[in-house]
């Protein structure tokens, strides 16, 4: 928890590639799915580190997190230390994709302080640094937790990946997942959801375009 009553991370100690939160597993289903180099923004305890482990064997999954504080947190009570393809790096979000020259199938994004997505991530300058970062087939996968930001954030995305994007309500809680493509079609991303088990299907929604019923 950060100053308030969300939590933040919750792991099982005894299995820890089990995500204890429900957004978890939709956030990190792309990259289950199509595994491949990682970029995760915002490490906090790890769950999406340690749900990841056993798809990311043959890959590397770089967490940008600005807090030393949640950094040495997640090493002491989150077992950052036995995930040999996790390399954490101590950075503010924007500033890394910013400066970033290294490309990834996956970025996903996962920032939310006490109340809200942060500000300085909250613009069109960070998430095309995040598009421009990603391979050309790659897919950014970002987790909306504030009710009140999740049609502006949504609009942003949309409207930067050419409306390449699909929205999947996390069950349980008011979480949501914007999938985004770099293709300039949908059809590879719309593939590897339909070939999702988890994904029972595929429908159109009036406000929100394509959306996946997880």
């Amino acid at each position: 928890m950060f100053d308030s009553l969300a939590l933040q991370t919750l792991i099982n100690k005894h299995s820890p590639k089990k995500s204890g939160l429900y957004y978890v597993d939709v956030l990190s289903l792309a990259a289950r799915e199509k595994p491949g180099n990682c970029c995760l923004l915002g490490l906090g305890g790890a769950g999406i580190a340690h749900a990841l482990a056993p798809y990311l064997k043959a890959y590397t999954l770089t967490a940008i997190e600005q807090s030393q504080e949640i950094i040495d947190i997640a090493a002491r009570f989150f077992m950052t230390n036995t995930l040999a393809n996790l390399d954490i790096i101590h950075s503010e979000a924007s500033l890394f994709v910013s400066d970033c020259h290294t490309t990834f199938q996956h970025v996903m994004v996962d920032l939310f302080n006490a109340n809200n997505f942060p500000d300085s991530c909250n613009n069109d300058d960070f998430f095309m640094n995040c598009r421009r970062i990603l391979l050309p087939e790659g897919i950014l996968a970002v987790n909306l937790a504030n009710q009140s930001e999740q049609w502006t954030l949504f609009s942003k995305i949309k409207h930067l990946f050419n409306g390449m994007t699909v929205i999947i309500p996390v069950k349980k809680c008011a979480n949501l997942i914007v999938l985004a493509s770099k293709s300039d079609n949908l059809s590879s991303l719309l593939a590897l959801l339909d070939d999702c088990k988890d994904i029972k299907r595929l429908v159109w929604d009036e406000q929100w375009g394509c959306m996946g019923q997880y």
